[in-house]
């Protein structure tokens, strides 16, 4: 009696083991899943003028909460207002602390999640995080870039709160009416640097050592 309980026992770990590995897989396993800004570009407006810009995500997996952190170039755009969106106040109350605006780093920062005790399933499907309204400042043109670290989708599995992974994220651009419509993001920019640098360095002393 005692080994077929303990039988019984290794068959119900082994079946929790593979619930959870795949409850992990579906929320991987949608390859659509993205953050993105909408409308992608917008463009052509005058310096006082206002618009507003939707964070939206698509075919999103059971997520129970979400940060966008969206950087953009001070001298060209402020940040008037942040409104969270609909997405996961359809299903749930939400926690939604208030947004950090620094329009003088150029950044925005907000987050929302469900609130506990958490709903047995997250939010699926397309919907709108948040919402930024921007004041124009100046005819110049900046990319609405996603900061990799800073922006997040999150899941609930077996009550603990779970990054989801292997989804896309898809920036915006303002272009002025004096602007070109293409910015190279910072992180992008630095990194171009650093590999020049260090083929500088590398050329150079090969150089010196062919000499002695």
């Amino acid at each position: 009696m005692v080994r077929q309980m303990s039988y019984r026992k290794k068959i119900l770990a082994v079946a929790a083991v593979f619930l959870a590995v795949a409850t992990i897989a579906l929320v991987k396993a949608s390859p659509e899943t993205a953050v993105s800004v909408n409308p992608a570009e917008v463009k052509e407006l005058e310096s006082g003028a206002s618009f507003t810009v939707d964070v939206t995500v698509t075919e999103a997996i059971n997520v129970y909460g979400w940060q966008a952190n969206i950087t953009f170039d001070p001298g060209v755009l402020s940040v008037e207002s942040v409104a969270e969106g609909p997405f996961l106040k359809s299903v749930n109350d939400t926690a939604w602390p208030a947004p950090k605006i620094d329009n003088a780093k150029g950044l925005v920062l907000a987050s929302a999640s469900l609130m506990p005790p958490y709903p047995l399933k997250g939010v699926n499907g397309t919907g709108v995080l948040v919402n930024v309204t921007f004041t124009v400042k100046s005819g110049g043109s900046t990319a609405l870039h996603f900061d990799a670290k800073g922006t997040k989708l999150r899941t609930v599995i077996g009550g603990v709160v779970t990054p989801i992974e292997n989804y896309a994220v898809h920036d915006g651009n303002f272009v002025g009416t004096g602007g070109t419509g293409f910015q190279i993001p910072i992180e992008i920019l630095a990194g171009v640097i650093a590999a020049v640098v260090v083929i500088v360095v590398v050329v150079v002393f090969l150089v010196r050592r062919r000499r002695h």
